[in-house]
């Protein structure tokens, strides 16, 4: 059995996209023909995912402010990885519907392979 190199490995693409729909968040200007709108989730780094997780652990006495929308920022991404939302937008972002934001929310701890009781875990910390 051959073994990865470093190479290989650091080359190799593992930050997977997800395309999710978001029909309640369709432009005044969207068209039928335009199909369903959608955002797209990825895959954290090992280094993103333990500075987020860093955060949550230095805030478990008062809980991070706008939780799932600083977790959101940091997944949701057009079809090429770009992350569509910068730090000066979090406070606007949060503004959204909570049950859609609660939806993807969901998603991307998913995709992430994030469970509640990683979060838990993090709190006990």
């Amino acid at each position: 059995m051959a073994t990865l190199t470093a190479d290989q490995i650091l080359a190799a693409d593992d930050l997977g996209l997800l395309k999710i729909d978001v029909p309640e968040w369709k432009p005044a200007a969207w068209t039928e023909s335009d199909g369903v709108p959608c955002v797209y989730c990825r895959v954290m780094s090992v280094g993103e995912r333990d500075s987020y997780e860093r955060l949550w652990i230095g805030k478990r006495e008062t809980g991070i402010e706008n939780f799932r929308t600083e977790y959101l920022a940091r997944v949701l991404c057009d079809d090429k990885g770009t992350l569509l939302f910068n730090r000066d937008q979090i406070e606007q972002f949060a503004q959204k519907s909570g049950a859609v934001m609660g939806r993807l929310f969901d998603a991307a701890m998913k995709h992430n392979h994030m469970s509640e009781g990683d979060v838990e875990q993090l709190g006990k910390s």
